[in-house]
């Protein structure tokens, strides 16, 4: 098969130097960082190019020297060509340095807190294996991963599957920002900061059991037992992550021998 013929065009936002081809699907491959795929939004996708076509490239990236493309945006896009049988899909091939920031931005569906974190410690992984001495608060590590406790809170699921995530996100908002440090030096820090997350779940859990059997148990138990041992519940400012969760495992360790706290309020 001959190569596609390729069209250099300059992209109106930077002003950017892009190129569009019509590609293989034979070379094509959705990158690793990408969240897994929805069945009900391919179905879609498959419905929408059977009314219309196929009219929204996906989003390429040249592999690292190999013969083929991966995609950064498009999985949906690419799983229903698969299913519909397409031999070629049309491609907006971008340029490498700006494929990171692209992983972040895919808007085909509104990501939860886990499969952020997900890609954020996929991303920030790759930067440290690429990058070791990058300092974390470098512009290309912020503008990939957007938000630094998703790379903590990335740790903290992958050591506990059914951790609570949305219930630490608050807390690690005001206390888990990038750091002045090697990457190769802040990735130990955040594997130390997701042990004291998955900690602190532990607790919010074993409190819980403990409502449970005191029959006063509801749907939102996880959340007030975070609200009685939040210790930034009117900060503004960033604080140390260190003194935070000192106090906040200190505070649970409290509810764990005394749950009945709760029920008379305070904290």
């Amino acid at each position: 098969m001959a190569e596609p013929e390729e069209l250099a065009f300059k992209e109106p936002g930077k002003r950017r130097n892009l190129t569009f081809a019509v590609l293989p699907m034979a070379k094509l491959e959705v990158i690793a960082h990408q969240r897994k795929a929805s069945d009900s939004h391919v179905k879609r996708v498959v419905d929408s190019v059977g009314r219309v076509g196929f009219l929204t490239p996906v989003i390429v990236v040249e592999r690292d020297g190999e013969d083929g493309y991966l995609i950064i945006d498009g999985q949906h896009r690419f799983l229903a060509a698969k299913e519909l049988g397409l031999r070629r899909l049309p491609a907006v091939i971008a340029p490498r340095d700006i494929s990171r920031r692209m992983l972040t931005l895919n808007v085909e569906k509104e990501p939860n807190i886990r499969e952020r974190s997900a890609v954020a410690l996929s991303i920030y992984r790759g930067l440290v294996e690429a990058e070791p001495e990058m300092p974390e608060d470098e512009a290309e590590v912020t503008d990939s991963v957007q938000q630094a406790h998703y790379v903590t809170l990335g740790l903290s699921y992958a050591a506990s599957g059914r951790l609570a995530g949305s219930l630490f996100e608050p807390i690690l908002r005001k206390c888990d920002g990038f750091m002045d440090a090697r990457l190769s030096e802040s990735l130990p820090v955040r594997e130390g900061r997701a042990e004291r997350v998955v900690e602190a779940h532990g607790l919010v859990r074993a409190v819980t059991s403990q409502l449970k059997e005191m029959g006063a148990w509801h749907e939102f138990a996880g959340a007030q037992i975070i609200s009685f041992a939040n210790p930034l519940k009117r900060a503004r400012k960033q604080h140390s992550f260190d003194e935070t969760f000192k106090k906040l495992i200190a505070k649970l360790h409290t509810l764990e021998e005394q749950p009945d706290k709760l029920l008379r309020g305070g904290g």
